[in-house]
């Protein structure tokens, strides 16, 4: 998700002055070990904006010219430096920028205790050319246990239009909650059941939900409803019908639930698309200083915390071997034959 950003969503008239506006994107995963931080610069031009966007040295700092720092803080104010590293990602989507190579700046921290993470993380990116800092500092979203579904309870998505909810305890430092559903299958030629076949996957995002307030690590109870007969228009969207394809699902699925800090929140609102009104300005909580003078409008993008919490569950007998394989509901050339695992 992070590595598919954009480097660059501020809009500039290419006839002002130039000015040296920073971009960041780097989303804190306290589960992961290694974490990737995007940091670009804006350009201005009097030429093709997209024949620009896919020159790398248009958007990208030398290495040379900046100082990255990455800091630990305690609630106490104990601070401790993170060594910071550069790496060349080589598989970037296409896009208007620039790909498959690009180049991030990385971290190494784990971190323990994911249910009682009270540290905040601070990143400086000094530019020794200019002397200017942009900064941010985000708290740590700790880890959060769902209720509704448990590890290992089978779903049944009954086709009727009924109302099925997910439960789960607000995680510390935790605003907005995202949901994602793993369907995988394998697929062949139907001239030849018994041919070498594949694996495949298809992810139904099932939606947005915002807590009333960031979480503080209380037991809150937080739900998520939604319509169990979307899962299956989600199916017929995301995989092509093919009359020589036979597919059969996996009993086992996986479900994601991505929370993301208050920052997150107000970055994904503001920022959306549409906007809630035109004349509210980009969200970002990137700051830039001067010595000791704050500047407006020099930074941009989100340096913030978010986890990922991945859920193993079952669809139901009647799903995979009524429902799927429903010619009219479906139409996919689901066979009633699941499988368990390889």
């Amino acid at each position: 998700m992070l590595l598919l950003m954009t480097a660059c969503e501020k809009k500039i008239d290419p006839l002002d002055t130039y000015k040296d506006i920073t971009v960041v994107y780097g989303l804190i995963n306290p589960v992961d070990s290694i974490h990737y931080i995007r940091i670009h610069k804006a350009f201005l031009t009097t030429d093709n904006v997209v024949v620009m966007a896919q020159d790398p040295t248009q958007s990208t700092y030398p290495v040379e010219d900046l100082d990255v720092r990455i800091y630990e803080i305690t609630p106490t104010g104990n601070t401790t430096q993170i060594p910071v590293e550069t790496t060349i990602i080589h598989d970037k989507d296409s896009g208007i920028f620039y790909y498959q190579e690009q180049l991030v700046y990385y971290f190494k921290k784990t971190f323990q205790n994911l249910y009682n993470l009270d540290n905040t993380i601070k990143i400086e990116i000094e530019n020794k050319k200019t002397g200017k800092i942009v900064y941010a500092e985000t708290p740590l979203v700790n880890d959060f246990e769902v209720t509704v579904p448990r590890h290992g309870m089978r779903l049944n998505f009954d086709p009727e239009p009924t109302a099925m909810k997910f439960e789960w305890n607000n995680a510390k430092n935790g605003r907005i909650y995202d949901f994602y559903y793993t369907l995988r299958y394998r697929e062949g030629r139907t001239e030849d059941p018994s041919s070498v076949w594949k694996r495949d996957s298809m992810v139904w995002h099932m939606g947005l939900r915002t807590a009333t307030t960031t979480g503080d690590g209380s037991e809150k109870s937080v739900i998520f409803t939604f319509n169990s007969l979307s899962f299956y228009d989600a199916v017929k969207g995301a995989i092509a019908y093919d009359a020589n394809v036979w597919r059969r699902p996996y009993i086992q699925v996986k479900l994601t639930i991505w929370c993301g800090s208050e920052d997150m929140y107000h970055y994904n609102y503001i920022n959306g698309n549409p906007r809630p009104t035109p004349d509210i300005p980009e969200y970002t909580n990137l700051r830039t200083r001067l010595g000791t003078k704050e500047l407006e409008n020099e930074s941009y993008g989100i340096f913030s915390s978010r986890i990922v919490k991945n859920i193993t569950i079952y669809i139901s007998e009647q799903m995979a071997v009524q429902y799927l394989p429903n010619k009219v509901l479906v139409n996919r050339q689901f066979l009633p034959k699941p499988v368990v695992e390889d």
